[in-house]
């Protein structure tokens, strides 16, 4: 009976008879009022009765598009939608469903929030009607599992994607799974009980009930009335578990005698605004779990910015305030609320300490009171004012957890489609959570992903909102790689790091090498997320090329040697260096904590580590293991997209001494790792973090040509906007080496007597006009003796 119902609704609708039935009986009504009232003419009333039968017709027509399930289920026609009823054969295939859901707007909700398109799903289905089964019984699975009243379209979408064999192999290009599947099944159902809670709002009370309550003109001046907003706008918000104790909480100090106010205290981000707004629309609606005395209380909300702006003045702003709480006292129906309560009880820009003016208010509990602050403004404000702890009912707002923040990012999601003309993807929402719990650590959640879902709207492909969309979000804002490399030249890049950091410098092939691989996994995808991109400590003698990689490494991969954060922890000598290691950025922003919370997308280099303390050492550890370090103010601050190089020179005339002996590299690196644990140099846990402990050798004369011809490219390139150049013989160039060589200093020497022989004659030709632009200087053995010689 009910599917026979549903096919004529069905039919009724697809035949748009509802307002061919409404049309032809509103005419008939209208002519025959017209014929009786203008020409006096009796038949007009028989003709305007007669509209009667065809309104019947148009509201039972409209009933039928409402075709509840039925509680008492004997079959699956029982409890399925009538949109999918309707259209439903008897006898059906999967491929046959699938053709009919993907028409329906429970299928399209699949097609469009996962990517796949409306023909994804009928060349996967089986043609057997016996395989429908399978696809039923999965259906009223999911029903159950979601608590549903019905088996909508959506609901049967997914049961024929999860019932198509090895169905995670189709999904994976689409970078989902089959739980992802049922997630979106949920998705879909909190949607519709989200609407179904909209359309079934209360307007309780009315005009009459507000009249009997006190005039507020200052208030309706200042403050911004959560309630009257709520009514105009409607509030699409799903109840929270971790919220739900607090509002409980919240309405039973509000209606106890006494101390009727509460203090919400949570992080930025958690909430506490949101919950005020639930809190407001329970009191309008007179919610059952509200108790009676709260019942129709509006929540008046006052700007701190906005007072402080209004009043002239200290003593005008105070008698401001103490106005706004008199009116709100008097007319027994206000609960005010003081978002960002800080602001009125601290001095400094934006802030007036009007403590002096509220305590009295909050004292004697008369005026209902809601305040709202962060943990550390609340200790700091209790500090201040010891009063404010023994009258404030202090209630905790924890964050919310994924299947929260997911909820809530759902809910809010439809208010950024609307304003920003985008449609959202699941992979999106995924993408969302994961990247904003790693890189936005300024709010908690829900509020650090919802940031981060109206920013990625930003970023939308032909209006659709993907897990790309979301990367390039935040690749954009915090200026790291976070996706998978995906442009040719990026690829080339990573293929040829080898070659690319060897222009920079010379030899080292090891250490160039193990770097290269760090920086190819982690744009592959294949790295540990937990962890930095790489952690090396670089062993060898000064002048070598451990800080040049360093570098090289910034400049090639990271986008620029500014993307080097550089620390001599030399200067870390101290125990108490440590609170400098992890000062906040704004005491000290070149602290390391300050530098990679401003730039996350850097190679952080430790010089001499050997040298540092114990302690510095100690707080370094859980950098190198876990990518993270919390700063001085207990805030986490993330190194995992970070390369970490320690560099020590300890053991260098060690290293010295083997590789003179003949041997390579391969052939001691552990001989000289347990050299330097049995010289309690490192400790092995220290070690132990690094993913690389990497040798380097002294350089080679002839190798030092070469670094010559690299400090030479860089000269060229400081001559070339004066349209000048020089070059050295070769003979020239061993000249140079000869007279910077040096086995303990390696390569450094190089560089200054470069500056000294060859830019000293370059800049005296130039000024003596005898070379012009397009002109090229030649440096001779002879030239470099003479200035060699002069300079001795």
């Amino acid at each position: 009976m009910r599917a026979r119902k549903a096919r004529l609704a069905h039919h009724i609708a697809h035949k748009d008879l509802y307002w061919l039935f409404l049309l032809a009986g509103t005419t008939l009504f209208a002519a025959g009022v017209a014929l009786a009232w203008l020409l006096q003419a009796v038949f007009g009333w028989l003709l305007a009765g007669m509209a009667g039968p065809f309104w019947v017709m148009a509201a039972w027509s409209k009933s039928l598009r409402t075709i509840p399930p039925l509680k008492a289920m004997r079959s699956i026609d029982d409890v399925v939608d009538a949109d999918v009823l309707g259209v439903l054969p008897a006898e059906h295939s999967p491929r046959q469903l699938a053709d009919i859901v993907m028409s329906l707007p429970g299928g399209k909700f699949f097609a469009s929030r996962f990517g796949l398109g409306t023909a994804f799903l009928a060349p996967l289905s089986s043609k057997q009607p016996s395989d429908s089964s399978t696809v039923w019984r999965e259906a009223e699975r999911l029903r159950q599992q979601l608590g549903a009243s019905s088996i909508s379209a959506a609901t049967l979408t997914a049961a024929l994607i999860r019932s198509v064999p090895n169905v995670d192999q189709y999904l994976a290009p689409a970078r989902i799974s089959a739980n992802d599947i049922t997630a979106g099944a949920a998705w879909h159902k909190h949607l519709q009980d989200v609407f179904t809670e909209h359309d079934k709002r209360r307007h309780d009370g009315g005009i009459g009930r507000d009249w009997a309550f006190g005039y507020t003109p200052l208030l309706e001046q200042f403050g911004f009335n959560i309630s009257q907003h709520i009514t105009a706008r409607g509030l699409l918000h799903y109840e929270l578990p971790s919220h739900e104790a607090v509002v409980r909480q919240t309405f039973h100090l509000l209606a106890q005698a006494g101390r009727r106010n509460v203090a919400l205290v949570g992080a930025l981000g958690s909430g506490k605004t949101t919950l005020v707004h639930s809190l407001a629309k329970k009191m309008l609606e007179a919610d059952p779990a509200v108790p009676k005395a709260l019942h129709y209380r509006q929540v008046i909300a006052l700007d701190p910015s906005t007072l402080i702006a209004a009043a002239k003045g200290r003593g005008e702003l105070e008698g401001l305030v103490q106005h706004l709480c008199y009116e709100a006292l008097h007319a027994k129906n206000i609960v005010l609320f003081l978002d960002d309560a800080q602001l009125f009880f601290e001095e400094g820009n934006g802030s007036v300490n009007l403590s002096n003016v509220l305590m009295p208010v909050i004292e004697g509990g008369a005026l209902q009171l809601i305040l709202a602050m962060d943990e550390q403004r609340w200790v700091r404000i209790v500090q201040a004012t010891p009063a404010l702890s023994q009258h404030l009912n202090r209630v905790a707002v924890p964050p919310t957890d994924e299947q929260e923040t997911m909820l809530v990012m759902q809910d809010q999601l439809l208010m950024y489609e609307y304003q920003q003309k985008v449609t959202y993807t699941y992979q999106a929402l995924e993408a969302t959570y994961r990247l904003s719990s790693r890189y936005l650590s300024e709010q908690v959640m829900p509020g650090r992903a919802l940031n981060l879902l109206e920013t990625a709207a930003n970023f939308a492909y032909d209006g659709i909102v993907t897990h790309r969309s979301v990367e390039q979000a935040i690749e954009q804002t915090q200026g790291v790689k976070v996706g998978t490399a995906d442009t040719g030249d990026e690829r080339e890049t990573l293929l040829h790091l080898e070659q690319l950091i060897h222009k920079r410098m010379i030899n080292q092939t090891h250490a160039v090498q193990v770097v290269s691989d760090a920086l190819r996994r982690a744009r592959a995808g294949v790295r540990n997320p937990s962890r930095p991109i790489g952690t090396f400590l670089f062993l060898g003698p000064t002048g070598v090329g451990k800080t040049e990689l360093a570098k090289s490494v910034a400049a090639v991969f990271f986008g620029g040697e500014d993307r080097l954060v550089r620390l001599d922890l030399n200067e870390y000598v101290q125990a108490n260096d440590v609170s400098r290691l992890i000062a906040d950025a704004a005491q000290d922003q070149h602290g390391l904590t300050a530098q990679i919370a401003h730039n996350p997308f850097s190679v952080v280099l430790l010089d001499e580590i050997e040298k540092a303390h114990p302690n510095v050492l100690n707080t370094l550890l859980q950098m190198l293991d876990e990518g993270i370090l919390r700063d001085i103010d207990n805030r986490e601050v993330s190194f995992r997209d970070a390369v970490i190089i320690a560099t020590s020179n300890a053991g260098a005339e060690r290293i010295r001494q083997h590789i003179e002996a003949g041997e390579s590299l391969e052939q001691f690196d552990d001989q000289f790792t347990n050299e330097l644990i049995n010289a309690n140099v490192f400790r092995p846990e220290f070690l132990n973090r690094f993913d690389e402990i990497v040798l380097f050798r002294p350089l080679k004369p002839d190798e030092l040509v070469q670094v010559i011809d690299i400090i030479l490219e860089g000269v060229n390139k400081n001559l070339a906007a004066q349209r000048v150049s020089v070059i050295v013989d070769d003979d020239a160039k061993q000249q140079l080496v000869q007279a910077g060589y040096d086995p303990r200093l390696g390569a450094r020497p190089m560089r200054r007597v470069v500056q000294r022989v060859v830019e000293n004659i370059v800049a005296n030709q130039m000024l003596a006009g005898q070379v012009m632009p397009g002109g090229q200087i030649r440096v001779t053995l002879q030239d470099a003796q003479a200035m060699l010689a002069r300079n001795q």
